[in-house]
């Protein structure tokens, strides 16, 4: 059972706080692609009026030595290898999050994925009449880099 917290539904006049279960999933750069497409195909992902909702942060690496009982078994050397984290956010739902696991699981190069999962709230915006904000991105002569570009 969901205990209630001051957080929960916070109003503001722009926007409201809705929790969630943050997932980060660290990934080195050469499984990247293939996480984020499995997660987006079976996790709706949304975030208002959006949907395949992720974050990568990338330029990070993973340090690790193989041990006794994993697949490479016991290497003796410590491997560094360049790694991203990928972030997303799903409604607090045990399903969902068991949904999750299996498919990360499922694609992910390593045998042991490291995978965190913290409860926080994040925005939601009101989605206010401000259309001729001059700093949305519709609205700035860079709005295409802004908008980014459609995935081939």
């Amino acid at each position: 059972m969901q205990r209630e917290h001051e957080l929960d539904n916070f109003d503001m006049e722009a926007a409201f706080l809705e929790r969630e279960w943050v997932i980060v999933i660290d990934t080195p750069v050469g499984g990247v692609d293939t996480v984020l497409e499995a997660l987006g195909r079976e996790l709706p992902l949304v975030q208002g009026p959006y949907d395949n909702c992720m974050y990568v942060r990338e330029q990070g690496y993973t340090r690790f030595r193989a041990l006794e009982g994993s697949h490479a078994g016991v290497e003796g050397t410590i491997q560094k290898t360049p790694a991203c984290q990928i972030v997303i956010s799903i409604p607090p739902q045990q399903e969902l999050l068991r949904k999750a696991f299996d498919v990360i699981f499922s694609v992910h190069v390593n045998e042991e994925p490291t995978i965190r999962v913290e409860e926080v709230w994040g925005s939601r915006s009101r989605f206010l009449d401000d259309k001729d904000n001059p700093n949305r991105y519709w609205n700035r002569t860079d709005s295409d880099q802004l908008h980014g570009e459609p995935i081939k």
